[in-house]
């Protein structure tokens, strides 16, 4: 259960000191003092101070903030203002200095110390001051996934736990932490592919985004190891989609010490190479072709040369369903049909579709040919059913 907490400023212009531990308390929300009394003072000053045991990370969600400010936007200046200070080598250093009338995002500590300081000025009715939620974590802010370990920000995804799903980058849509390393893995079926949609994409850093450019960047793998048929992907992008060529897939984001960005949020899915039936444009995974690219106007990435796995059309439904029905019961018939019918769907013309058929034509008789030797009919009128 959330605990709130109100505080009173007393006297002169000090910052008195509260101390939250996650000993005591795993998570509750704070508000400066005028709240419970609606009078604004001026020249106070009050420091939350939130101490956290070993790998945990203090999280900070604003639901209300209104700190109006005179001047420009984000412009502060001799205003009300909230002060956020990060602990670096055992120094309390300034990261953020907020006011103004816009929620801001989400706070996540670099580390189990943080600070918030919040001071007001002048005596302005209009001053409303904020309240937050805080709350100590070890998940980085990611809550989707397994995580093993909760000092290493590695999160799985398995199809048996869920088939489709949320993946984010820490503490989103705040900024995510400097000098971090987070990974994704994820496992699907033997016959799986994994289908990710980035909805939000904004990680710092310019082309070619390595670190030769001091770029964050996400990457994209096919293995454990690195990919190279991936680049590394930063900036702001709209609409990017990536799949595996197989079962397992991972996605890292990697960040430095220097500028921040708001990260990711994306949608993932296993899907079956089963389902892997019709024309359209963009890359298929699982015949070693690049996976990734933005969305057209079919709602499907578009990269030119290459071909999307989508619906089959009514045309090839009808084909392999007569296919199947034709050498139903029999095996080999039955495979062969299969791959024709899913060797049809990968085409960019009419005159693919059209071979596929040709090619269905030539082989069926003599399947049928194998199969009557192999298995002659009964010689007795009494009807025999032939096992699969």
């Amino acid at each position: 259960m959330a605990h709130i907490i109100m505080f009173q400023a007393y006297g002169p212009p000090h910052c008195k000191p509260h101390t939250f531990s996650s000993i005591q308390m795993r998570n509750g929300s704070i508000a400066p003092s005028h709240k419970r009394s609606g009078v604004f003072p001026s020249a106070t000053c009050e420091l939350y101070e939130f101490v956290g045991q070993g790998v945990e990370r203090i999280q900070i969600v604003f639901s209300e903030f209104r700190l109006p400010s005179k001047l420009e936007p984000n412009e502060c200046g001799e205003t009300d203002i909230l002060m956020v200070f990060f602990n670096f080598d055992g120094r309390d250093e300034v990261v953020e200095t907020l006011c103004g009338d816009t929620l801001p995002k989400p706070i996540l500590s670099n580390g189990p110390r943080l600070l918030l300081e919040f001071r007001s000025t002048f005596n302005n009715t209009e001053n409303k001051g904020f309240t937050a939620d805080f709350i100590f974590l070890t998940n980085f802010g990611v809550s989707t996934g397994h995580q093993p370990s909760p000092s290493e920000c590695n999160f799985y995804y398995f199809k048996n736990a869920s088939n489709q799903g949320w993946i984010q980058s820490p503490n989103f849509p705040g900024a995510y932490p400097r000098n971090i390393r987070c990974n994704y893995y994820f496992y699907g079926d033997p016959l799986d592919y994994v289908l990710i949609r980035f909805t939000y994409f904004d990680i710092e850093g310019i082309t070619p985004c390595d670190e030769d450019s001091a770029s964050d960047y996400v990457e994209f793998s096919n293995f454990n190891t690195r990919d190279r048929k991936y680049p590394f992907y930063c900036g702001t992008r709209r609409d990017l989609i990536t799949r595996s060529d197989g079962r397992f897939f991972r996605i890292s984001m990697v960040s430095n010490d220097r500028l921040d960005g708001t990260g990711f949020r994306a949608l993932y899915a296993f899907e079956s190479t089963l389902n892997m039936m019709g024309p359209g444009s963009g890359a298929i995974g699982s015949g070693g072709l690049y996976g990734v690219g933005v969305v057209g106007a079919a709602g499907v990435p578009f990269i030119p040369g290459h071909y999307q796995v989508a619906t089959s059309t009514t045309t090839e439904r009808n084909v392999a369903a007569s296919v199947a029905k034709v050498t139903s019961g029999k095996r080999g018939a039955g495979m062969l049909a299969a791959s024709c019918s899913a060797r049809l769907a990968f085409h960019s013309d009419t005159s693919v579709l059209l071979s596929g058929v040709l090619l269905l034509l030539l082989v069926l008789p003599a399947l049928f040919a194998s199969q009557l030797t192999a298995n002659p009919p009964a010689p007795t009128s009494s009807p025999t059913v032939v096992g699969v």
